[in-house]
């Protein structure tokens, strides 16, 4: 019953209201984009009481503004702005109407940060407009700069630049937004660098070599080397200044590149190789394959061996057609033999001999030695030995063979006495000398040799290599390698502040050096060993160095040069500029400096990337500074000879066809030679 009578007089309540409201009527907005609504007020079925306080709210689309709004009836209503776009009244004794209208907004783009460049002042412009920002770098600036949008996407701006004798201009364009923009210009000073990389893409399967870096206009060789697997089928060089010349002798190209002002881009698309597949015929039995002839490396070959009546099969192996004392024994498996398809062309043989008891006199059956047991058909002998058959071993004949289990971090190359016979096999009591060299960045973490059945074989180190006696067992050598962490060192600073960034760091790490003059010096000079280029960079008393860490210790030392010191400089550079030093062939002992220590960084060389072509049975070398060792390798690592080039550029001549590996210092690099 109480709660039917509260609904009663709240009924009651909003009909004695209702009589004394009015209607706040929203006409619609001329020329549209926006519209008005009414944001604050009491009512009762849309009617406002007079003398209430009624708040309106402006909505404009993106980009527009309200331009008017007016409260009318049927005498003059004050309209008071609370805010932007919120405005109230009092409502008077009668119905009002709202009117409107809204325009296009005005915004502003403001470039900010310009301090070596000339830029705009600030723009003011309307919604949906063109604008464009023009900033100018003059011919005197040499250094970069970057923008950051602030209340623009990056995709809105198009932009294009111009060139003149007075500088670059940069023309920004885009469609004025609903908002204020920003372009946040952050400028920087750098000296444009003269040396670039150079890099491979796609030499997984083959061997491509150049130098590391090159300055601009130098010509650069650029040699790829085919592998067993695989042929460099297309070759695509970019970002260069001019390709000066290329050709192909054996199977390598050289390509002579001139370097321009960007790093070089050396693309191979590879191809696999393909061998011959063929099959010796022989009396007594048959092989039969039916497979294609030529077939890319790594090709499954499947064949059968079938005797002839009262014949049984004494071997089948498969040789190397173009060495064909080199063979090896196929996989059996159901009567079916199989290989993959190696680096060379293959012959598939079998030899067949009499079963035991049969009648089968006056015919040829071949020996496991290749000879026959009957002089009658001596000249249907094979043409092969068959010193990798079944029966014979190198463990037979008193040989262990070595294998070096590969690492993509690292190389093991080795010297001793070997077998002519058997690859990579030697005697028992045999010494054996190992050679490790770490890709750069890396150092050498652990080295074991282990015999056939796991247990270690004795290693003693002798300076840079390692030596063992083989044992009467075959061995397996497995090195793991870790990455590098080196030293820098800054030396002779005396009075002078030096600061490292990082006295232990890894190749590539970021190094800085601080170094800062104290009262009664003039300045110092700098020299640098391990390193091949230090960027420099002088403020007012303070000297900073910067590089990337190389696969080695770093030391630089400083001499200290007080006012009565009169040396004559080798080089200097303008305040607050870089610059970029790398050596310059001097002993560190040959002095330079100037006002404020601005002198040039002597730099201790470090042995260049060099280049080797094979020609007619010699092995081309170029690059290599005179004086330095070289060590000519077969490609198991055996020590064929070794010398001191005598001058940058020498030959070494080869006994036989194979491929071969030269090393100059810890750079190896692998030749094919015809």
């Amino acid at each position: 019953m109480l709660k039917k009578f509260a609904y009663m007089v709240l009924a009651f309540g909003a009909a004695a209201f209702a009589g004394n409201g009015h209607d706040v009527i929203i006409a619609a907005s001329t020329g549209g984009h926006g519209e008005v609504i009414v944001s604050q007020v009491t009512h009762v079925n849309n009617l406002v009481e007079a003398g209430s306080a009624v708040q309106l709210m402006a909505k404009p689309e993106t980009g527009y503004v309200l331009e008017s709004i007016t409260v009318s009836g049927s005498s003059a209503i004050s309209l008071k702005e609370d805010s932007l776009n919120f405005y109230s009244f009092t409502m008077p004794d009668e119905d009002v109407t709202v009117n409107s209208s809204f325009k296009k907004g005005t915004y502003t783009v403001t470039v900010n940060g310009c301090t070596l460049l000339d830029c705009p002042d600030p723009i003011t412009k309307e919604f949906g407009s063109s604008v464009s920002v023009v900033i100018k770098k003059g011919s005197n600036f040499k250094g970069k700069f970057e923008i950051g949008l602030i209340g623009l996407g990056e995709g809105a701006v198009t932009s294009s630049s111009s060139s003149s004798s007075e500088g670059t201009e940069y023309k920004y364009t885009f469609a004025m937004p609903g908002n204020n923009v920003t372009f946040a210009v952050e400028e920087s000073l750098f000296v444009a660098p003269t040396r670039y990389k150079i890099a491979f893409i796609g030499c997984d399967s083959l061997t491509c070599s150049a130098p590391d870096s090159a300055d601009v206009g130098d010509e650069v060789t650029v040699v790829i080397v085919n592998s067993d697997s695989a042929y460099a089928g297309n070759v695509n060089i970019s970002d260069v200044k001019d390709i000066v010349s290329q050709r192909k002798s054996g199977d390598s190209a050289i390509y002579i590149i001139k370097m321009g002002q960007s790093d070089a881009t050396v693309t191979v698309y590879s191809e696999t190789q393909s061998y011959l597949v063929s099959v010796q015929d022989v009396p007594n039995g048959s092989v039969s394959y039916a497979g294609n002839p030529y077939l890319k490396y790594g090709s499954n070959v499947s064949f059968t061996v079938t005797p002839d009546e009262n014949y049984e099969i004494d071997f089948v192996k498969v040789v190397n057609a173009d060495k064909q004392s080199e063979s090896f024994i196929p996989t059996k498996n159901n009567g079916t033999y199989t290989y993959k398809v190696p680096g060379y062309n293959t012959i598939i043989a079998a030899n067949f001999k009499a079963v035991a008891g049969s009648s089968s006199s006056g015919t040829s059956s071949q020996q496991g030695d290749g000879s026959s047991n009957s002089k009658k058909d001596e000249s249907s002998s094979s043409s092969f030995d068959s010193q990798s058959s079944q029966s014979t071993t190198s463990e037979d004949d008193g040989y262990y063979c070595v294998e070096i289990v590969p690492d993509e971090y690292g190389t093991i190359q080795m010297a001793g006495s070997f077998s002519k016979q058997y690859r990579d096999c030697t005697l028992e009591g045999t010494e054996i000398t190992l050679g490790v060299y770490p890709e750069s960045g890396f150092i050498l973490d652990s080295i074991s040799v282990k015999k056939h059945n796991g247990s270690p074989v004795n290693l003693v180190q002798d300076s840079s290599t390692y030596k063992f006696k083989m044992p009467a067992s075959d061995v397996t050598i497995k090195a793991t390698y870790k990455v590098g962490v080196y030293e820098v060192k800054v030396e002779g600073c005396g009075e002078l502040k030096c600061e490292v960034s990082k006295a232990k760091a890894k190749a590539d790490d970021d190094i800085n050096v601080t170094i800062t003059l104290v009262s009664g010096y003039t300045g110092f000079t700098l020299s640098a060993t391990g390193i091949a280029s230090i960027n420099r960079k002088d403020s007012g008393a303070k000297t900073n160095l910067s590089f990337k860490m190389p696969g080695n210790d770093v030391t630089i030392t400083v001499e200290p040069q007080g006012k009565s010191s009169t040396v004559t400089s080798s080089s200097s550079s303008k305040e607050g500029g870089d610059s970029k030093s790398s050596s310059s062939g001097k002993s560190s002992s040959s002095k330079s400096s100037s006002s404020k220590g601005k002198d040039a960084i002597q730099v201790s060389a470090q042995l260049p990337q060099f280049s080797v072509i094979s020609a007619d049975r010699q092995i081309l070398v170029t690059g290599v500074p005179a004086g330095a060792d070289y060590f000519l390798l077969d490609i198991n690592g055996r020590v064929m000879s070794q010398g001191c080039s005598v001058a940058q550029d020498f030959a070494i001549a080869v006994p036989r066809a194979g491929y071969y590996l030269l090393r100059v210092g810890n750079t190896v690099r692998t030749v094919n030679v015809q």
